[in-house]
């Protein structure tokens, strides 16, 4: 009788070893898409040194053809409420996790669709064409002349490129130096109640010589910004108003291009003449990003020299400075006086 008891009081349950293979099953599904959505592949890291500067005469910014798509990931109070409805059993969890993937599918798709015409590639290196300009020594292929030139187009299609790719990039549009650009993610993300939403961006940067295909520098840039009021909020502006998604997209682009010439150890002190608020108080005055852009056309064009592009390029940025200096004194005297 005792060996009988024994032997009942070890013996397994079919049922509950049902029930056990089904949560391990859940687990492992649930995991499975986790690891899935958040393997991301490994680059090698390579540092600037200052040294590679004086080599560097000509550089073009390259982007690649293929629009990357913007992630949208604004539903996680929803998923928090949901989890504490659905309680700690498995398979209505699983339930809200399914409706969740499917709920965030649609959101990017939608997102997606708003702002078919923006693409982010283009904005970067517009973005990081103007700050070189105003930050470094050597000069900028101008992005239309880029886009332009079919033949670099073509191979811009490639992801991975080699020695005679560059070759060929080098000899098309005259430089020595390629920056290449590669947004790995970006879009829009929400913490949840404790946080407000905001834009990301993430970006692997590679700066190439152009005859030798030699890696001169290479990293990972993040940046992100924060938009400042609730989900619901936002949402409702940007189905409203389009433009107002692009422009935080714009912001989000200006902090990259901000890390990109820290990272290479330029003076950023003439980036900040670009600021939107100082632009926007200086209405009458000239825009320094146009009109740089127009310098360097007619440089890359040969309507003007290389020496008279940099002088004048000078006298702008020692123009821009001066006027803001003036403007930033005159905002302090009347800050002094509304205190008095």
């Amino acid at each position: 009788m005792i060996r009988k008891a024994k032997i009942n009081r070890f013996s397994i349950n079919p049922q509950i070893t049902y029930q056990v293979s089904i949560r391990w099953y859940v687990c492992f599904i649930i995991s499975l898409i986790i690891f899935v959505g958040c393997q991301t592949t490994k680059i090698s890291r390579i540092p600037y040194k200052k040294v590679y500067s004086k080599y560097i005469n000509n550089m073009a910014i390259l982007y690649s053809a293929e629009n990357p798509e913007m992630d949208v990931n604004i539903r996680t109070d929803d998923q928090f409420l949901s989890s504490l409805v659905a309680g700690p059993a498995i398979i209505p969890q699983l339930l809200m996790q399914l409706a969740y993937h499917s709920a965030k599918k649609d959101d990017i798709r939608t997102f997606n669709d708003m702002i078919f015409d923006l693409n982010i590639g283009e904005v970067l290196c517009e973005k990081l064409n103007t700050k070189f300009q105003l930050c470094s020594y050597f000069h900028v292929v101008p992005q239309e002349s880029i886009t332009k030139n079919k033949v670099v187009w073509k191979l811009l299609e490639k992801k991975v490129k080699d020695l005679k790719d560059y070759k060929k990039i080098g000899a098309e549009l005259n430089v020595d130096t390629i920056l290449e650009i590669n947004v790995l993610s970006y879009g829009l993300k929400d913490p949840g109640i404790f946080s407000d939403p905001y834009a990301t961006l993430k970006v692997d940067v590679k700066m190439t010589t152009a005859f030798e295909g030699k890696v001169l520098w290479r990293d990972i840039i993040e940046a992100k910004t924060a938009i400042g009021m609730d989900t619901i909020d936002f949402v409702d502006i940007v189905y409203g108003d389009v433009q107002y998604l692009k422009e935080e997209m714009e912001k989000v682009a200006d902090i990259f291009s901000e890390k990109c010439i820290e990272r290479l150890g330029f003076d950023t002190n003439y980036t900040y003449l670009l600021d939107e608020d100082y632009m926007k108080r200086m209405k009458n005055n000239v825009n320094i990003a146009e009109k740089l852009n127009e310098l360097n056309v007619m440089r890359h064009e040969d309507l003007i020299t290389n020496a008279d592009y940099d002088e004048t390029k000078i006298n702008l940025i020692e123009k821009a400075r001066k006027r803001k200096s003036v403007r930033a004194n005159i905002e302090n005297e009347q800050n002094v006086t509304e205190k008095q």
